[in-house]
């Protein structure tokens, strides 16, 4: 068996069982996510406003981005007449899901640093009301950023694998993922978080009616940031390594280990849509709390409704 085979037998594999195994463990995080930072106790902090909606954001990426790729390695592709639609839709729904999501952990990593804040007048920017409108708003500007795939891919034969209108199309959305997804959204956080960490060391403040919460909730994020730039820095090296030798003469094989490294860090960065919930229960203990709460709670309802049922059918 040549290397080229072996190289494309394991990228046959990667395609099939690490969407398959990331959907089920980011559909069942991502719906218990939404359960937990829904929940009274929770849901009146401001940054857990911006978990819950990238936990939303996170279906649009696993369904709209894993899918496809898996459907792929069976074979299993929609109608030639429905290719070009279905590529278009699944593009642009995937990279708003990517993209909305990290933008959300930035948005929470700034809510941390205005929260730390000294001076009250940043420290008002750490509210429920003020996280709901700046969810808002980076949904919109998401939207009309990527909105222009549903203009520059169409349906190749693969529908895992949509293709550029252009050269112009191909070069912007090459830039515009590494600036707007896997460079920038990790930076800023980053800068955020040394902010928080500094105000916190500095001033000490952290309002005291919520400290506990405030230190778990701002410990949880500080691993998310990791695990997001972690999960996507090598999509940038990727995109970075492709457009500078994109002139350059390649061999079969190179062209090989290009398309399989390509995969690979797509994959990775569709992880990171699955991995909060899990690192969230690892590292918050308020998080672990209220989900221990929700199964008790679920566990009582499901216990009462039968005992109910039977004093009824009695009476």
């Amino acid at each position: 068996m040549s290397a080229q085979t072996e190289i494309q037998i394991i990228q046959g594999q990667l395609l099939r069982y690490i969407p398959l195994t990331t959907i089920i463990i980011g559909t069942v995080g991502n719906i218990l996510n939404c359960l937990i930072f829904t929940r009274r106790k929770l849901s009146r902090n401001s940054c857990s406003i911006y978990f819950l909606a990238s936990s939303i954001a996170n279906f649009f990426a696993i369904y709209f981005g894993y899918p496809p790729r898996l459907l792929g390695t069976f074979n299993i592709q929609p109608p030639a007449s429905q290719l070009d639609l279905y590529c278009k839709i699944k593009t642009f729904l995937t990279y708003i899901g990517l993209a909305s999501s990290a933008w959300f952990i930035v948005g929470a990593c700034a809510d941390r640093y205005a929260s730390s804040a000294a001076t009250v007048r940043i420290r008002s920017f750490s509210q429920v009301k003020v996280a709901r409108r700046v969810v808002l708003i980076i949904s919109i500007l998401v939207f009309l950023d990527y909105f222009q795939m549903n203009f520059c891919f169409y349906g190749a034969i693969q529908a895992a694998n949509c293709s550029t209108v252009s050269r112009f199309c191909s070069v912007w959305n090459d830039y515009n993922l590494l600036i707007t997804f896997s460079l920038l959204p990790p930076i800023l956080m980053f800068i955020f978080g040394w902010l928080t960490i500094r105000n916190v060391r500095t001033t000490g403040h952290l309002r005291r009616e919520t400290n506990v919460k405030d230190r778990q909730l701002t410990a949880m994020l500080f691993i998310q940031v990791i695990s997001t730039a972690i999960l996507t820095l090598p999509i940038s090296i990727q995109k970075l390594y492709s457009e500078i030798t994109l002139n350059q003469v390649k061999s079969q094989q190179s062209k090989l280990i290009e398309s399989f490294f390509a995969t690979f860090v797509v994959l990775l960065a569709l992880m990171n849509t699955s991995t909060s919930f899990y690192l969230f229960t690892l590292t918050g203990k308020i998080f672990r709390k209220e989900l221990k709460n929700l199964i008790c709670s679920r566990q009582r309802q499901a216990t009462i409704e039968p005992t109910i049922a039977t004093t009824n059918a009695k009476k």
